[in-house]
């Protein structure tokens, strides 16, 4: 019996390793199974990123790309956009002409507002506009201190060449609706001429209108200026 136990163990031993290599085969094969369903897992992380990154991006708008635009110099609608209000002058802006300006500017706001083959003519220094004829040839006048605009005045003739004609009522309420004026008082000057309606603004302007619609603008005492006297 011993020696045909030691005959038969090599048979035995090829037999279980010939049966044993499949089994050790097929279990082999299912770690690499449980990496492969783990991939997904695995990758989910790298999606959740692309996500964020997606949703931190920045998000560009119309005004934004035009803003871009602007600073790279592309857009000239700035550059070629007026400005509203020049610092140096003050009071109401009327076809162009305001307090502070040069006779230069004067000058090139009248010849601007003048319709052609008007018969009026500027002065050189613009202190004066003559039209012919009016009863009045003298239709406006421009008063300069230190080269700067101190008042200037719209003479009837003038104001209906410029506005149109109009009562005097309708033209008051215009003025004030056009020139942001708040109100107008009754005001009277001297005896001798007729009264008329004026406002005086505490930056230091004032405005009248005449019956005729003759209207003026002229530069004034501060309110500030006229309390530092009573200090």
């Amino acid at each position: 019996m011993k020696n045909k136990i030691s005959l038969l163990k090599p048979t035995s031993v090829r037999f279980l390793g010939m049966w044993l290599l499949p089994m050790l085969a097929a279990c082999s094969q299912h770690p690499s199974s449980d990496a492969s369903a783990a991939t997904p897992a695995a990758s989910a992380p790298a999606v959740s990123a692309s996500v964020a990154t997606s949703a931190s991006a920045p998000v560009t708008t119309p005004a934004d790309e035009a803003d871009e635009r602007d600073e790279n110099g592309d857009s000239t609608a700035a550059a070629s956009a007026p400005s509203q209000s020049d610092p140096a002058t003050h009071g109401p802006h009327i076809k162009g002409i305001a307090l502070g300006q040069t006779p230069e500017q004067v000058h090139a706001a009248l010849t601007a507002m003048l319709p052609p083959g008007t018969p009026c003519t500027i002065s050189p220094e613009a202190t004066q506009l003559v039209c012919d004829g009016t009863a009045q040839p003298l239709q406006g006048t421009f008063r300069f201190e230190a080269g700067h605009l101190s008042e200037f005045k719209f003479y009837s003739a003038l104001s209906s060449l410029t506005f149109g004609r109009m009562p005097s009522s309708d033209f008051v309420q215009a003025f004030m609706s056009a020139y942001g004026i708040p109100r107008m008082d009754p005001a009277q000057d001297n005896p001798m001429f007729s009264a008329y309606l004026r406002y005086r603004d505490d930056s230091g302007w004032e405005a009248g209108v005449y019956p005729d619609n003759t209207f003026y603008v002229r530069a004034i005492e501060t309110a500030q200026a006229r309390t530092q006297k009573f200090n």
